[in-house]
């Protein structure tokens, strides 16, 4: 990590400090628009079928279980983007489950639900309250067409993110990039066990706001911990702000969750 390079100095951490109860999957109704249900079209479990907006019933086909593998299924398959596209506009529809990134989902604190791959929000195709709107990927504005309320995913995974600070121009990362401080990245901490591959995305919310975004794993860094103050995730001090940390010095540190999610 930048600051520990720059110091020179390595510094004893604790890896039960970092202690974390896996995520657990939670199923339920996931609600959106004129609080009308996340349907799977005619309740049928075939590939393809069409992923609506629909008066809750109270039916299978609107129960959705939201995964601690980022995966968000019904009736045994899951909630996937069509045709691997990350255009706005792409439908989404249910489907078997393959791992891809297509099928990969973000809850937010702030009721989206995010493809990370396209970087864009599950939305009502145009903005339609009507039953039978079909479920689509669009870019996130914030619109009530894009707010869900959806089955949490419980996670223990709380801990200390601090923030690195002005560094000097050209400072590269632990991974050999050119060091952005406004970016969406951070270092993870040495004492995670195993240690998070460069490139990895990790959902990161801030629990005293509620704001959450996603940073890239790109650095590496060994923090002083105490019991009070486990640190686990150095953010840029753009991403630390956007999640609302103080760039202040004396109140540099803020309470998260972090989920991985790939």
């Amino acid at each position: 990590m930048l600051r520990s390079t720059l110091a020179g100095a390595v510094l004893a951490v604790s890896t039960a400090l970092l202690t974390a109860a896996p995520a657990q999957a939670a199923t339920g109704t996931i609600t959106g628009l004129a609080g009308k249900c996340l349907d799977v079209a005619g309740a049928s479990s075939a590939n393809g079928t069409a992923v609506q907006l629909h008066d809750c019933n109270g039916t299978a086909a609107q129960q959705w279980t939201v995964g601690s593998d980022g995966t968000v299924r019904a009736l045994g398959k899951c909630l996937d983007v069509t045709g691997n596209s990350t255009a706005d506009g792409a439908k989404v529809q249910l489907w078997s489950c393959t791992g891809g990134a297509n099928q990969k989902w973000t809850v937010t604190a702030a009721h989206d639900i995010v493809n990370p791959q396209a970087d864009k929000c599950l939305d009502v195709t145009d903005n339609s309250s009507a039953d039978g709107a079909r479920a689509q990927i669009w870019s996130c504005s914030g619109g009530a067409n894009q707010k869900w309320n959806a089955p949490a995913t419980q996670t223990t995974n709380q801990c200390w993110a601090t923030h690195y600070g002005p560094q000097p121009p050209g400072a590269l990362t632990a991974s050999g990039e050119l060091f952005d401080n406004n970016a969406d990245t951070a270092a993870t901490s040495l004492s995670r066990q195993p240690q998070l591959p460069f490139g990895t995305r990790v959902q990161v919310t801030n629990t005293a706001n509620g704001r959450s975004l996603v940073v890239r794993i790109n650095d590496r860094g060994t923090f002083a911990q105490t019991p009070q103050e486990p640190k686990c995730l150095d953010l840029t001090d753009g991403a630390f702000s956007r999640l609302g940390g103080s760039l202040n010095p004396d109140d540099g540190h803020i309470v998260v969750t972090q989920t991985v999610l790939n």
